[in-house]
């Protein structure tokens, strides 16, 4: 699993663009934003959370990679 910080449908696109079938999730702290990307980009791979790199609603190791968030804590945290 990817994780993308920021629902910016450019940056999104050219995820999925580059991925088989491996899963996006977008962390956004805004529900608008996360629903006009959806709007933008039908993808079954992409799942939208609300979040942020300082705080990351995902499981311990349960990511490959992470765009858009510094290196922090909770980002180690959440790769693999």
């Amino acid at each position: 699993m990817l994780v993308v910080v920021g629902a910016d449908a450019g940056v999104v696109a050219d995820v999925l663009g580059r991925l088989g079938d491996e899963e996006v999730v977008v962390l956004d702290g805004s529900s608008g934003r996360l629903h006009a990307l959806l709007r933008e980009l039908s993808d079954p791979r992409l799942w939208p959370m609300i979040g942020d790199a300082e705080v990351i609603p995902l499981p311990d190791d349960s990511a490959d990679e992470i765009l858009g968030a510094p290196a922090s804590p909770e980002v180690a945290r959440v790769i693999r």
